[in-house]
C-alpha cells in the first residue's frame, strides 16, 4: 500500500520521526533527504498516488518551491518552544536570559507567553537564504544574545559565532500536529483520486464514443469508441479541431451547439460515411467555460430494430414501463439513491440494487433503463426466484443447435435485469461473469463463442460477499457486480412513501375485485406508523384485504384497527400479523405445518412435484 504521508527531515530528526510513525500507526513514510533531493525523492514515494508531505523549515521551502505536491509545514507549537526555551535557560544559567529562535518564516509560533513565564527574553529571527545566516548570527551576538535554537546548521553557523546553541531535532508535538492536518488531506485527495479514476473508468470503456474538446474545440482527449467511431487514433485527432476534420459533414448545428452556454441533446452528425447522434455538455469551472464534452453514438445502434421486431418484443412484454420522474417516492432516505441511479443510468455499467426483499428494485431498474441510451431496445427481466436453478441456464441462454436464443439474448442491444441474482446457479454465474467481462457466452456443450451486448442490472437480498466468502457464489463476480451497488432502504424507514404505495395497491385491487374502496385520511396516517415487515409484500396484501372486507366504499380508522390489523396498538412486538390474501397460500401453510416442515411430505399431500413446491415456497416467502 502506497503512503498517504511522506515526513522529509535531516538526520537529526529522522528517528524521532520515525517512532512517531511507529507509536501513531499513520500510513507514512520517513525520508532522510537533503534540499536539493527531497521533491525528488518525495515523488519517487507516491509514484503517481495521492499524496502530501509534512516537512520544516528549510525543506519545507524547497518543496513548496520544487514539488507539485501539498505541503504541510511542521510548525512549532508553543508546547515544543516551551521545552527548548527551558533547555536553553537551563544552558544559560543567568537570570532573563536572552534566547534567539532562528529559522524559516513560518516556522514559530508566538513565544510571548512562554517567555513570561520563563523569565526570558525572546527573539525570533527569520531569514531566506544561507547565505544570510552568519551576518544574521553576527547581529545576535552583538545584541548579547545568550543562546540560539535552530536547526543542525543554524547551531553549526552559532558555534562559529561563539554563541550557546540547543537543536530544534524532532519537536514532537509539532510534528504529531502536522501529520494530523496531512492526514485529513491526504483522506481527501484519496478520495477525489478515487472519482476522477471512476469517471476514467467509465469513459474509458463507455460503447459511446467520447471526445473532450478545449475552449477552442481542439481536441483534448479521446476514448477508445470515439478512436473507431471517427476512423483515427488518439495520437492523430489530439491537438485537431473537431470543426474541421476531415470527413466531417455540415458543422453548421455542431458549431452552434459548441458556442452554447447549455447541454445541447441529439444533434445528427455526418463523419465519412457512418451517422452519428450527438450529445454536447459544457465544461465550465468557475462561470467560465473551459471546453466541452461530445458523446456520440452511430444511428445503427440507437435504432437498429425494425418496428415488426419491436412490436413482438413489446406483444411478450420485455418493455420498461417505470420512470424516474414518475417514481413514487418524497422520502429523504431514498432520493440519494434515486439521484446516484439516474447518474448512472446513461452508462453502460453494471449496477446491483441491495436491500430486503419485496422492495421497488424492479421499478428502479426499469428507471433505469428508460433512462440510458438503451432505452428503445428491449428490457428483459428475470425473476431468479421463481426458476428452479436446474432450469436456469436453458431458459437464459437457449438451446444448442435451437431456435431458441435464451432470454439473455431477447436482451440483446438492450437490458438484462436478474432479480435476485444471489438465487443464480454455479453455470448461470460463470457465464454472466463472461457477459460482463467479453460480451460473450457460450451453451452447454459447445466452445463456440456467443457475442452478446446487453447492460446487466441485478437486485440481490443478501449479501453477495459474504456468499463468496461461504463459496455460494463466485467471487469475481460479486467483486464485479458490488462495483456500483444502490442500496434501497425498507418500507418502514420511508413512511412518506406509504401513502402513494397504498393508493396504487388499492387501485389495482379495484380492478382485481371489481370493487372500489377507500382509505380516511386517518387511516392512512394509521397506516403510515405500521412497520410493513415484508414491504411492499405486506402493503399489497392488506390493499387485497381491506378491500375484500369492506363493508362500505370508505375504511376508516376504527375499521382498520379492528379487522385488518388489530396488533398495531402494541409497537414493540417483535412480531406482527401476516395478511394472507390467497387460499393458494393458506393450503401451502396448511401443508407444511401438518408435514412438519418437511417438503417432500408438503409435496405429496399437495400433488405437486417438489420443484413446484418450492417455486411457492418462494413467491410467497416460505423458503
Amino acid at each position: 500500500m502506497f503512503p498517504q504521508i511522506v515526513i522529509i527531515s535531516d538526520a537529526a530528526g529522522a528517528s524521532a520521526a520515525r517512532e512517531l510513525v511507529r507509536q501513531t500507526g499513520v500510513n507514512a513514510a520517513v525520508i532522510e533527504a537533503a534540499e536539493e533531493e527531497a521533491a525528488a525523492r518525495v515523488t519517487e514515494v507516491f509514484a503517481g498516488n495521492a499524496g502530501v508531505a509534512v516537512a520544516r523549515g528549510r525543506l519545507a521551502a524547497a518543496l513548496k518551491n520544487r514539488a507539485d505536491i501539498p505541503v504541510i509545514e511542521a510548525t512549532l507549537s508553543v508546547q515544543d518552544m516551551a521545552e527548548l526555551l527551558e533547555e536553553a535557560c537551563a544552558q544559560v544559567q543567568k537570570d532573563r536570559p536572552r534566547i534567539a529562535f532562528v529559522g524559516q518564516r513560518y516556522m514559530f509560533s508566538s513565544p510571548e507567553t512562554i517567555a513570561r513565564i520563563l523569565r526570558a527574553e525572546v527573539t525570533i529571527l527569520y531569514y531566506t537564504r544561507d547565505e544570510e545566516l552568519p551576518a544574521l548570527l553576527d547581529q545576535a551576538k552583538a545584541d548579547q544574545t545568550d543562546c540560539v535554537i535552530g536547526s543542525p546548521l543554524v547551531c553549526a553557523q552559532a558555534q562559529k559565532a561563539g554563541l550557546s546553541s540547543v537543536p530544534i531535532g524532532a519537536a514532537r508535538d509539532s510534528l504529531l500536529s502536522a501529520l494530523r492536518t496531512a492526514g485529513r488531506l491526504a483522506d481527501a485527495l484519496r478520495r477525489e483520486q478515487r472519482r476522477r479514476q471512476e469517471i476514467q473508468y467509465l469513459i474509458r470503456y463507455s460503447s459511446d464514443a467520447i471526445i473532450s474538446l478545449e475552449a477552442d474545440h481542439t481536441i483534448r482527449s479521446v476514448n477508445p469508441s470515439a478512436e473507431k467511431a471517427l476512423g483515427h487514433s488518439a495520437q492523430e485527432l489530439i491537438g485537431q479541431n473537431l470543426l474541421t476534420l476531415e470527413g466531417l459533414g455540415s458543422v453548421a448545428a455542431l458549431r452552434k451547439a459548441l458556442d452554447n452556454s447549455q447541454p445541447t441533446y441529439g444533434i445528427a452528425l455526418q463523419f465519412a460515411r457512418a451517422s452519428f447522434v450527438a450529445n454536447i455538455t459544457p465544461v465550465i469551472y468557475e462561470e467560465t467555460r473551459e471546453g466541452s464534452l461530445v458523446t456520440m453514438q452511430e444511428f445503427a445502434v440507437i435504432d437498429d430494430l425494425d418496428e415488426r421486431v419491436r412490436q413482438e418484443r413489446r406483444r411478450r412484454g420485455y418493455i420498461a414501463q417505470a420512470r424516474f420522474a414518475e417514481f413514487p417516492s418524497k422520502s429523504p432516505a431514498i432520493q440519494p439513491v434515486l439521484r446516484e441511479a439516474e447518474a448512472y443510468a446513461p452508462f453502460d455499467v453494471p449496477i446491483l440494487i441491495t436491500g430486503e426483499p419485496r422492495l421497488a428494485k424492479s421499478r428502479l431498474a426499469e428507471c433505469i433503463h428508460n433512462a440510458s441510451m438503451r432505452r428503445r431496445n428491449p428490457y428483459v427481466s428475470v425473476d431468479l426466484g421463481t426458476i428452479p436453478p436446474e432450469n436456469q441456464f436453458g431458459l437464459l441462454f437457449g438451446q444448442r443447435g435451437g431456435g431458441d436464443i435464451g432470454l439473455v439474448g431477447q436482451a440483446h442491444k438492450g437490458t438484462l435485469f436478474l432479480l435476485d441474482v444471489n438465487l443464480l446457479s454455479p453455470d448461470c454465474q460463470r457465464q454472466l461473469l463472461s457477459i460482463l467481462r467479453y460480451g460473450n457466452f457460450r451453451r452447454k456443450d459447445s466452445l463456440e463463442p456467443i457475442p452478446v451486448s446487453v447492460r446487466v442490472i441485478c437486485s440481490t437480498f443478501a449479501d453477495l460477499l459474504d456468499l463468496a466468502r461461504q463459496d455460494r457464489f463466485m467471487w469475481q463476480l460479486a467483486l464485479t457486480l458490488h462495483g456500483i451497488s444502490l442500496p434501497m432502504p425498507p418500507i418502514r424507514e420511508t413512511p412518506e412513501d406509504i401513502p402513494a404505495y397504498l393508493h396504487e395497491y388499492m387501485d389495482q385491487s379495484a380492478q382485481r375485485f371489481k370493487k372500489r374502496v377507500t382509505l380516511t385520511d386517518e387511516a392512512v396516517v394509521h397506516l403510515c406508523r405500521y412497520p410493513w415487515k415484508n414491504n411492499l409484500r405486506d402493503i399489497e396484501y392488506f390493499a387485497a384485504r381491506a378491500t375484500i372486507l369492506a363493508p362500505g366504499p370508505v375504511i376508516g380508522l376504527d375499521f382498520v384497527r379492528e379487522q385488518l390489523l388489530p396488533d398495531m396498538e402494541d409497537a414493540q412486538r417483535e412480531q406482527q400479523p401476516h395478511i394472507v390474501a390467497d387460499e393458494e397460500e393458506l393450503a401451502l401453510r396448511r401443508a407444511l405445518r401438518e408435514s412438519g416442515g418437511s417438503r417432500a411430505g408438503a409435496a405429496e399431500s399437495l400433488n405437486i412435484s417438489r420443484a413446484t413446491l418450492w417455486r411457492k415456497m418462494k413467491k410467497y416467502s416460505l423458503e
